[in-house]
């Protein structure tokens, strides 16, 4: 399957114009109407108010002598997404549907949230696949942190400095404990790279936090933030344990972790499946102990320590409802490829087995998720836009981030926070607010062209008319018909 099958030619590129538009900046709120918005292939090069005399805008010198002008009246232009939390490269053979997706969806970036010793090497040699209008791959770490690869505090701080020397740009805590994720925080702080991911349940958030992690992904994925929001904290973490520390037997790791990862991809569908009686009361032990002012005193420390966070609030919701029509009968499925499809049913199968009780905890827990999502944002902790896509189970890759949108929204998050999150804030966070994440002369010319107002109505983010990346202009027309060759042959994984 070639790049070419999916991704139709442009509708525009090189020299063109998105009159007439309203921009959107993301940072300020701020929406300036009737704008030309010029670009210049990979860049935008200008942007000014709209002039509806041919010669208007071609004035500028360097300018080309005639741009081709996109009827932009109406719409709203904001930089492209980024997805912060995905897994498109968990099969780098075949990921040309996938990118597909995202382009359709409007993500210009990702983070991968997996990697290895070869997918580092293969991104050194230069030799992972990047077809036309695939994302930028913004962050890639080696392997998880797990009891196979960070079975002690030493074994921990070796697997950083591993990483790091083999080009690592994060570290990414899957499986640890409080002691492994201390001394790779430590030990990351040495070797100049961050560490994000879970938060284990046996250590406290604010210690987690002003020990350095950088960034907490699935709102923890245990009990560790809500925990520290309970009036009966102690017990809540007696109750939730943690991973045990592992000898470390030299030369073991590599064989153990090849050994472990497809079983561990198997168990990342959906954990939530697994989900103990004892699990799902400490949930209902923790959730029906909430105090508002231990919440908030925990959300001013993340912020003050700039703790991002990634709240994946997708793949929350499909891990404990995957069930329901929303998700099972999702029409969107027909993107997916049937063996992947065939997992995602069984495991839901595996997931409705539970016991009703258990069931029902999680399903007040997401009412908990929900408060302390909005809890946070209304601290002003930093946040990012992820949806676990390409491992998990429901979620569909690049679209879901419309959906995540969605969720933030239920969860009270101001329409122009979630804006921030997949845009301007997420180029902060990678380093890149001096080319991405505004609608600027000088950026990157990667744009989405929205039907509504983004500021008034989070649900605009996914009303797409139109998408950018680099340079390259694809209307509605054309991004619908690349979902039809993805429906035709579905590979996305």
């Amino acid at each position: 399957m070639t790049p070419a099958s999916y991704v139709p030619a442009p509708t525009a590129a090189g020299s063109l114009v998105l009159a007439d538009v309203a921009v959107v900046d993301p940072a300020s709120g701020e929406v300036t109407a009737h704008q030309d918005v010029r670009l210049e292939g990979e860049r935008i090069a200008s942007v000014a108010a709209h002039d509806d005399r041919p010669e208007g805008r071609t004035e500028d010198a360097g300018a080309a002598a005639s741009p081709r002008v996109v009827d932009a009246s109406g719409l709203f232009v904001v930089p492209a997404y980024v997805d912060a939390h995905a897994h498109p490269l968990n099969d780098p053979e075949d990921v040309d549907a996938t990118y597909a997706l995202m382009l359709a969806a409007g993500v210009a970036g990702y983070r991968q949230m997996s990697g290895s010793d070869e997918l580092l090497a293969r991104r050194a040699a230069g030799t992972l696949r990047s077809p036309e209008g695939s994302p930028r791959l913004l962050g890639l770490p080696g392997d998880l942190l797990t009891p196979i690869t960070a079975p002690d505090a030493k074994g921990a701080a070796a697997t950083v400095r591993h990483q790091a020397e083999r080009g690592a740009d994060f570290i990414k805590a899957g499986f640890t404990n409080r002691s492994t994720l201390l001394a790779a925080i430590a030990e990351g702080k040495e070797v100049g790279l961050d560490v994000v991911g879970h938060v284990p349940d046996d250590i406290d958030a604010r210690e987690a936090s002003e020990a350095g992690m950088h960034c907490m992904e699935h709102l923890g994925t245990g009990v560790s933030l809500y925990a520290a929001s309970s009036r009966r904290e102690q017990q809540v973490r007696k109750n939730a344990g943690g991973v045990p520390s592992l000898p470390r037997i030299p030369g073991l790791a590599p064989i153990a972790n090849r050994i472990f990862q497809p079983f561990l991809m198997k168990l990342v569908v959906n954990p939530v499946a697994r989900t103990s009686e004892k699990t799902a009361e400490n949930y209902r032990l923790v959730d029906r102990t909430f105090d508002e002012q231990r919440a908030e005193s925990l959300a001013r420390l993340l912020a003050a320590n700039t703790t991002w966070q990634c709240p994946t609030l997708i793949r929350v919701h499909t891990q404990q409802f995957p069930g329901t029509p929303r998700h099972r009968d999702d029409p969107r499925k027909r993107f997916i490829a049937p063996d992947v499809l065939a997992v995602w049913e069984s495991v839901t199968d595996t997931f409705e087995e539970l016991p009703a009780p258990t069931r029902e905890a999680l399903a007040e827990h997401w009412e908990a998720q929900l408060r302390m999502t909005r809890v946070l944002a209304d601290a002003d902790v930093p946040m990012l836009t992820g949806t676990d896509s390409n491992g998990a189970s429901w979620v569909i890759p690049g679209l879901g981030l419309h959906d995540e949108f969605a969720l933030l929204a239920e969860a009270g998050v101001r329409p122009t926070s979630v804006l921030r999150a997949a845009t301007s804030d997420a180029a902060r966070f990678f380093g890149r607010e001096d080319r991405a994440g505004a609608v600027r002369a000088g950026f990157e010319a990667d744009l989405v062209l929205l039907g509504g107002d983004p500021t008034a109505d989070a649900a605009a983010l996914a009303d797409v008319r139109g998408v950018v990346r680099d340079g390259a202009y694809r209307d509605r027309v054309a991004l619908d018909e690349m979902l039809e060759r993805l429906a035709a042959r579905p590979t996305a994984r």
